[in-house]
């Protein structure tokens, strides 16, 4: 009822995934960043190709092909700014001095070229860009407004330990004086000679 033609590509549905984590990530105006994706193959293969893309339509950014007998590839340039290295199963893309045009997302395509030509693309990591003085400008807005929270609140518990001291004692410290009487004359108050 099957043919064998129908039989084996059906047999060789999810021989490759290509998963990428995390799904986000940020880097500030020239850092530096490596993205990774892993690739799981449920066969044996004799050539693989592993590309990194961005947003979908720009062209491959990184390439290399593969042989499951050679070592983990030292970091392969792609460009003064990309390079690309592979310790199986793990794939790392590395973007040198990040500017602000390499904000998007970056796709991980693997292609099983031997035996049988199979393609799969990671999900994707999303990456942004952030400006240097963005992150300390955050951090300074923060660290102002804390300073002034706890001047205002060292200022408030001044004031309030302020008038506390100032009802108590007008109560307290002048009780036994009696205040003085209107009509006398002023030589009864006066001490003795």
């Amino acid at each position: 009822m099957w043919g064998l033609g129908v039989l084996i590509p059906l047999l060789g549905v999810g021989a490759l995934r290509v998963s990428q984590d995390p799904g986000e990530v940020r880097v500030t105006v020239g850092g530096g960043v490596a993205l990774g994706c892993r690739v799981l193959v449920a066969e044996p293969w004799d050539l693989l190709r592993l590309e990194w893309v961005k947003d979908v339509g720009h062209g491959v950014l990184c390439a290399v092909r593969l042989h499951p007998t050679a070592a983990p590839a030292l970091p392969v340039p792609c460009t003064p700014r990309l390079s690309l290295a592979w310790h199986p199963p793990r794939a790392t893309l590395s973007l040198h001095q990040a500017r602000g045009d390499d904000a998007g997302r970056y796709l991980c395509r693997v292609t099983l070229e031997i035996p049988r030509h199979s393609t799969a693309t990671g999900n994707g990591t999303l990456l942004s860009i952030s400006t240097a003085d963005g992150g300390h400008q955050a951090g300074l807005t923060w660290g102002l407004a804390v300073a002034l929270g706890g001047t205002a609140l060292l200022l408030g518990l001044a004031l309030l330990g302020h008038w506390r001291w100032r009802r108590n004692s007008d109560a307290g410290i002048y009780l036994n004086v009696l205040p003085p009487r209107r009509g006398l004359p002023r030589s009864c108050c006066e001490p003795p000679r």
